[in-house]
């Protein structure tokens, strides 16, 4: 009787010693993917924040000069001098 007492009771932990080494290996699965989705996250935040700067510095003049000056446009009162080269 007190063998098989015994043996049930080292079964248990045998299935209990199981379930937690499981268990840490989920856990460490999640905590690789919370790494991963974090380092993301703060990519997107960045990319967020470049953009919101982007969208600033369109509402510039010196955004639309420069888009003027890309276009060819001037200045009522300015020339341009080009070479002959």
């Amino acid at each position: 009787m007190m063998i098989a007492v015994t043996a049930v009771a080292f079964l248990i932990c045998i299935v209990i010693g199981i379930q937690t080494i499981q268990k840490y290996s989920t856990l460490r699965e999640l905590r690789e993917q919370e790494s991963k989705l974090q380092a993301q996250y703060e990519a997107e935040l960045q990319l967020s924040q470049e953009l919101k700067d982007k969208e600033a510095y369109v509402k510039t003049d010196e955004y639309v000069e420069e888009m003027a000056r890309r276009l060819g446009l001037l200045y009522p009162n300015e020339i341009i001098f080009k070479s002959d080269k």
